[in-house]
């Protein structure tokens, strides 16, 4: 049977037609099978290309209005409603979260700040009681009762650990908790963000707008030997953030829409790349858009500051973290770094914002890929698109300087450690 051709749609503005090019030589190559790409700069869409296919099985393919899971790129939506929150001074990061929820202070989480639990520094990485994502729907004070009797699996702060689902969970009842109108942290990021900046994204999918969804795929045959060899977290602490709801016990528990349609905070977004990337386009914009703010400058940088850096103890992801948000480092010529910041999601999943060039953009796919993180060099699906995306920003600016991107904090640390060894000769 003859292979079909898969073709790349959509819209480049003028100057950034290589990530056209680049998309149709993933295509062509095999490399992608279905997925969207799309760039704010400067405050307009310049990007917004799809192509493959949204339900391979079907042989349904990619459009437009395609909504993508976007897996853990949510929680970057979570850390921007934490944000939002604190710059109508209804939290601050150097308190403790116990001082907005009290339940939280028992079984050794009583200093715990929000700046700890934000940056995956409090050692919650699951819970021991058995639990349910449905519970954000049914009954949120149950769930929250046992998010507030979890004990730390590490001392708070000596160390960091991604915490998968755990992250929203607790970012969700702290919202309950401080928002005047004590709406879900979903609901709070639908009227305060969504939909005042006419953005279609949800967290946690209408059921009524399960027919737009893209169905998520796993390889047939999963190597985890390349993730394995490079693991050098703790193992056991990874085997407890297996311990997933009784609800969501595989990935492809995302296809069932009665999942699709809870409000879970880390997991749950749901977007077109166009959308997801408006939003980080506005955050890049210094958080400006039709005249009006999102965030002020201070709380966006705060998202440029590490605050946490190096292997981190749960996942093993080589990573710098601040309030919330991942950080991948940019070196261009002898200029200062510049921290992009944003979140990968799950299988391949990404967006973020970068301040210096105002650059806002968002990759999503349906063909997952759980390991591509732990490669040398990331994913190249996306970071293809993303390099092609900063050659045509870097000419249209004008730079001639070398830019080097840095997917892991330690290929970073080497790249300044190599440069004050030779600034020493």
């Amino acid at each position: 049977m003859k292979k079909t051709q898969l073709h790349v749609h959509g819209f480049t503005a003028e100057g950034f037609q290589k990530v056209r090019q680049t998309f149709q030589a993933n295509l062509d190559a095999g490399l992608e099978r279905g997925g969207s790409f799309a760039v704010y700069y400067r405050g307009e869409l310049v990007v917004n290309l799809w192509g493959g296919y949204s339900d391979y099985e079907s042989r349904r393919l990619w459009k437009e209005d395609t909504l993508s899971t976007f897996f853990s790129s949510t929680k970057a939506l979570a850390a921007f409603v934490i944000a939002h929150l604190a710059d109508r001074g209804l939290l601050d990061y150097k308190e403790r979260v116990s001082l907005y929820w009290p339940e939280f202070a028992q079984n050794g989480k009583e200093q715990i700040t929000v700046e700890q639990l934000i940056s995956n520094q409090a050692g919650l990485i699951t819970l021991d009681k058995p639990f349910w994502l449905a519970e954000l729907h049914s009954d949120p004070s149950v769930l929250g009762q046992k998010l507030a009797e979890q004990k730390p699996f590490w001392t708070p702060g000596e160390k960091h650990g991604y915490h998968p689902l755990t992250f929203g969970l607790y970012l969700d009842q702290l919202v309950r908790h401080v928002d005047p109108a004590h709406r879900c942290l979903a609901d709070y990021f639908q009227e305060e963000i969504a939909k005042p900046f006419d953005i279609e994204l949800y967290i946690g999918l209408p059921k009524a707008l399960c027919h737009r969804a893209t169905r998520v795929v796993l390889p047939k045959n999963m190597d985890q030997s390349v993730m394995l060899q490079n693991f050098k977290g703790d193992l056991e602490l990874l085997m407890m953030t297996g311990r997933n709801p009784q609800d969501f016990k595989s990935v492809l528990s995302m296809n069932n829409p009665d999942i699709r349609e809870l409000p879970v905070p880390s997991t749950h977004g749901h977007a077109t790349a166009a959308n997801f990337a408006k939003l980080f386009g506005i955050v890049a914009n210094r958080g400006k858009h039709n005249g009006k703010t999102f965030l002020s400058m201070t709380a966006i940088e705060r998202f440029t500051r590490p605050i946490v850096a190096g292997i981190d103890c749960s996942f093993g992801m080589d990573a710098a973290w601040s309030v919330g948000t991942h950080l991948i480092t940019m070196v261009t010529g002898n200029h200062p770094p510049v921290n992009i910041f944003g979140h990968g999601g799950y299988g391949g999943q990404y967006a973020a914002s970068d301040m210096r060039h105002q650059v806002g953009f968002a990759y999503t796919t349906g063909f997952l890929d759980p390991f591509s993180s732990y490669s040398t060099n990331g994913d190249q699906r996306m970071y293809s698109l993303v390099n092609a995306m900063y050659d045509c920003v870097f000419h249209l600016e004008n730079i001639k300087e070398e830019r080097r991107l840095f997917p892991f904090h330690s290929q970073y640390q080497c790249f300044v450690n190599e440069k004050q060894s030779a600034s020493k000769l």
